[in-house]
């Protein structure tokens, strides 16, 4: 094989073993994961990521604001995510994965995610969130409009907050 046949293969090649890798990496790693009962869609791994996503969004503060961990949040998430449709849970769930594995290169050395302390999981966050590319950003705020109505629908937050939703005298 000569020199320019072989750089030619060689910049394609790359290119497509990495896709390859990336896309047998989602094949394998997570997709069609069975549901981590008491679940009804998200699987054990998947449970992991949205704890640590959770503490990282609703960590409880001094002011009696309770963590979203204890309030529920993963299981709105769950039952969320089992009343849509299945195509769309899927890519929700793919979206837990990416934030999972990009944490993985987010520092040194490589961790996932879940396994980061709340510090490094928010800074990452963070950078999701405020993502100069549009995509990312956008799929990011969608996730964490799930979260946060399951956060701000707990009755432990909203009373905590000090939300009254009684009308009047009706009992």
């Amino acid at each position: 094989m000569r020199r320019r046949t072989f750089l030619k293969v060689s910049v394609l090649g790359v290119p497509a073993l990495a896709l390859s890798a990336g896309t047998a990496r989602v094949g394998l790693g997570w997709y069609d994961q069975p549901a981590s009962p008491p679940m009804a869609t998200l699987s054990a791994r998947e449970v992991e990521i949205c704890e640590a996503i959770c503490d990282a969004l609703y960590p409880g503060d001094h002011l009696g604001m309770p963590p979203g961990n204890e309030v529920g949040v993963v299981q709105a998430v769950d039952a969320y995510l089992s009343a849509i449709p299945e195509d769309t849970a899927n890519l929700l769930r793919l979206l837990l994965h990416a934030i999972d594995d990009v944490g993985r290169m987010a520092t040194l050395p490589p961790r996932a995610f879940h396994r980061r302390s709340r510090r490094q999981r928010q800074a990452i966050l963070r950078a999701w969130d405020t993502s100069s590319f549009g995509a990312r950003q956008d799929a990011f705020k969608a996730l964490k409009m799930i979260f946060a109505m399951g956060y701000c629908e707990a009755p432990e937050v909203i009373r905590a907050a000090g939300i009254d939703y009684t009308c009047g005298d009706w009992q």
